[in-house]
């Protein structure tokens, strides 16, 4: 039986190829819970008082179905493997918390199984967090191609950054390098994310311009949906440069593509 620090080694090494992390560009009091989160930064970044703060990078497991050609945790590479359990990831995040090494969490993760399978448990980390724990830090989840929307907005609900992998420059390289992965796979949650967030923002409840006095039961969902706080800083996208022939010009001609579709708070450029 792996020991938890055993799976840390390797979850958290197995991170850092990420860098779709930054700032948490999002706001929330403590409000008697544990831990906050600020928009001067989360992954080391300079808060306003000249701390250094940082989040918990890593996998929830790099167990991985596929085989892309560009990553570490690929399917055939001989590395060692670890997934962890809802409940471990939790009170890591909890402990580590608690000893003042981090703020936040950065969760990804490789597909093990399926990519529902996946965020389910990733999911459930996530709500452990927030509503056993009562943690009000900054997280930004990984969202994985292919998931369910359901799924989707269910994280979009609980963590304060989204993220979705644009992988390659281009869907002929994505093709020649990702073969398992499908464009459309990794556009349909930036789609459901960007929408979801400008549906919030442009709800209105009554009492304000639009708003009736009697509400009827449209409205009253409408009231609903306004107050559920979806992603509020937004999310990101990561895009793996050198490993295709695709030129400087088409690597910002799609990079400025993604920021004006799903309005993009960044496309991070990963070697």
């Amino acid at each position: 039986m792996e020991s938890l620090l055993e799976k840390l080694k390797v979850l958290a090494e197995a991170a850092k190829f990420d860098v779709s992390c930054a700032s948490s560009g999002t706001a929330r009091g403590n409000q008697g819970k544990i831990g906050t989160a600020l928009p001067f930064g989360c992954c080391h970044s300079w808060s306003a008082d000249g701390r250094c703060i940082s989040l918990l990078k890593i996998l929830f497991t790099n167990k991985c179905e596929y085989d892309c050609e560009y990553c570490v945790n690929r399917r055939t590479a001989d590395v060692a493997r670890a997934s962890l359990e809802p409940e471990e990831l939790a009170r890591l995040t909890i402990e580590f918390y608690r000893r003042n090494y981090i703020e936040g969490l950065f969760l990804s993760s490789a597909v093990e199984v399926s990519p529902d399978y996946t965020t389910e448990r990733m999911l459930e980390a996530i709500r452990l967090l927030r509503e056993e724990h009562g943690f009000s830090g900054y997280i930004h989840a990984k969202i994985i191609p292919g998931t369910s929307p359901e799924l989707t907005h269910r994280i979009g609900l609980l963590a304060d950054r989204l993220s979705v992998n644009i992988e390659m420059p281009s869907e002929e390289s994505l093709s020649k390098l990702a073969p398992q992965k499908k464009s459309k796979n990794i556009l349909l949650p930036m789609r459901q994310i960007s929408d979801t967030i400008l549906d919030r923002k442009s709800l209105r409840g009554p009492g304000q311009p639009g708003g009736g006095g009697v509400m009827g039961v449209g409205e009253a969902v409408s009231r609903y949906r306004a107050k559920e706080v979806f992603a509020p800083a937004g999310q990101t996208t990561q895009m793996i440069i050198g490993a295709s022939p695709e030129t400087d010009r088409q690597i910002i001609k799609t990079s400025e593509s993604l920021y004006h579709t799903f309005r993009m708070k960044r496309v991070y450029f990963s070697a």
